[in-house]
């Protein structure tokens, strides 16, 4: 079978439920990879795919990758969709800190910026514990929450922090997680 119809059996056949609308519910995602290149196909056969999506079953452990965007918000689900979004924000930051740099992210503006994506960030390991943050990379994550929702502009000093947190904290975590995919890739 080619197409969605060969990806739903693949699914399918990597879950433990053989009911659709209940394997699907056993799927997350755990890595997208930007391939710029668009050289690889998702398993329903279409080619030239560029966010290379990598889920694995909650239940037995199994790895499906890549499958792009596209396929997986075809699965209907709503958490599989809103993880499709948070890792196409954490894409785009990635991007922006690497063409504008962090200096000109400053005042997290919601084009980059979005309550979701500091808590997914979270959630990954983005934010260290230190000796900044008392030890507890919750209290950064709050931090730039607190600055996303704040009305007026940052002072200097939330500035800084803000600087320092993307600089130190998020930009390596992202640069290193898309490392590290490109290295599985080769």
């Amino acid at each position: 079978m080619s197409g969605a119809y060969g990806l739903t059996g693949i699914l399918l056949g990597a879950s433990v439920s053989s009911v659709w609308r209940e394997a699907v519910k056993e799927w997350h995602i755990v890595s997208c990879y930007d391939n710029h290149n668009c050289r690889e196909a998702c398993l329903c056969g279409h080619e030239g795919i560029r966010y290379e999506y990598t889920i694995e079953n909650e239940i037995n452990g199994n790895l499906l990758s890549p499958i792009g965007s596209h396929c997986i918000l075809k699965f209907g689900s709503k958490e599989l969709k809103n993880e499709v979004k948070v890792w196409d924000e954490a894409i785009k930051l990635l991007e922006a800190l690497r063409s504008e740099g962090p200096n000109n992210l400053k005042n997290l503006d919601s084009k980059y910026f979005s309550r979701r994506l500091f808590a997914f960030l979270y959630d990954k390991g983005a934010f260290l514990d230190n000796q900044y943050n008392d030890f507890n990379g919750a209290n950064d994550r709050d931090f730039m929450i607190r600055m996303f929702n704040k009305r007026s502009e940052p002072t200097e000093k939330q500035k800084s922090k803000i600087y320092m947190i993307l600089s130190n904290e998020i930009f390596p975590w992202l640069a290193l997680f898309e490392d590290e995919l490109a290295r599985k890739d080769a």
